[in-house]
């Protein structure tokens, strides 16, 4: 039986970051792929070249499949997309073509799970509190103020999608009192994943050490993080976005921070992310920023890539994907 012919079409950064030389390797070895990088220009130029591709692997720069884009791939069955989020790429025409799609997005959600883990250990051990303190000359602290990693300490997580459910379950082994909020999943995903279901997000905000966003962003959750819920957080209180920048109204919660010194907030995404090192956010002494690390970056990159080939192999052999994607579910994602 002839191999199908597959391609890889991504940005030529996001192929050097996400397939490995073994995973291109083990590509070329189990479809028809010259383990080279192939754009959309090329496609359109010379269609002929296309018409049997029936497998692409995709990622980040992965182009649009829009009607023009689908017309020059006619054969196409399977896009194995080494990245997380597909809403940048896919469309009408392609949902109409009943093509397969599956998505790395919980190889993406492990890093973002451990940055969250380190971040929410620190906050309850109060650690940047005390390192601003020890820069400013304090000494004599109470070490005792700060709730620490264990019972009795409650982080709150908001939206239990894949990353918010992995963030539980590797918080289980702290042994804190997870709560969380998701008025979209059965109750059974909060008893898989060891978290306490609480009826309104305004009580996660009132009562939680830690809360830690996880939204993705839609246009109902777009700035659904705003003054009402912010001032509601308790004395010495840690807020945590890794999710989106626009889910949280940043002006609400900039007018809080500046006016509390005593909530601190760790901030991984901006609404505009071209401009981090000019957020005002950088002025205040309460506020950890990082450029949108949270993700897979470096070496972590490669576990989506893997994840792609796995899901070929899957697919070659006639068995089901580990993480197929509907319509329905691409309108869900972060």
């Amino acid at each position: 039986m002839s191999k199908p012919r597959s391609i890889f079409l991504l940005s030529e950064s996001a192929f050097q970051k996400i397939y490995s030389k073994a995973s291109i390797n083990e590509v070329c070895a189990i479809t028809h792929n010259k383990g080279r990088l192939y754009s959309e220009k090329e496609i359109l130029q010379t269609p002929s070249e296309f018409e049997d591709v029936e497998i692409i692997f995709g990622g980040w720069g992965t182009p649009v499949l829009n009607e023009t884009l689908m017309e020059k791939l006619p054969a196409l069955k399977a896009l194995f997309y080494g990245a997380g989020s597909i809403n940048y790429i896919v469309t009408e025409a392609f949902w109409k073509r009943n093509i397969l799609i599956t998505s790395a997005y919980r190889q993406n959600a492990v890093p973002v799970a451990q940055y969250t883990l380190a971040s929410i250990i620190y906050a309850l051990k109060k650690a940047w509190k005390f390192h601003q303190q020890l820069k400013k000359g304090v000494n004599g602290f109470n070490i005792d103020a700060a709730p620490g990693a264990y019972k009795g300490s409650k982080v709150g997580i908001v939206s239990l999608g894949a990353i918010g459910q992995l963030v539980c379950r590797t918080l289980t082994q702290l042994e804190v009192d997870i709560l969380a909020y998701d008025p979209y999943v059965h109750d059974s995903v909060f008893e898989k994943c060891g978290a306490t279901c609480v009826p309104s997000i305004e009580e996660l905000f009132e009562t939680c050490n830690v809360v830690s966003i996880h939204t993705p962003l839609l246009k109902e959750t777009r700035g659904m993080i705003n003054r009402n819920l912010l001032e509601r957080m308790p004395e010495d209180a840690c807020f945590i976005n890794t999710s989106r920048g626009a889910v949280v109204n940043e002006s609400d919660l900039l007018e809080l921070l500046t006016k509390r010194s005593d909530l601190y907030a760790i901030i991984d995404v901006l609404t505009d992310e071209k401009s981090y090192h000019q957020s005002p956010f950088n002025q205040l002494p309460n506020v950890f920023i990082t450029p949108h690390i949270a993700g897979s970056t470096g070496n972590e990159c490669l576990r989506m890539g893997e994840a792609a080939v796995e899901e070929c192999h899957r697919f070659l052999n006639g068995d089901v994907p580990h993480v197929a994607i509907s319509r329905e579910q691409s309108l869900v994602m972060a």
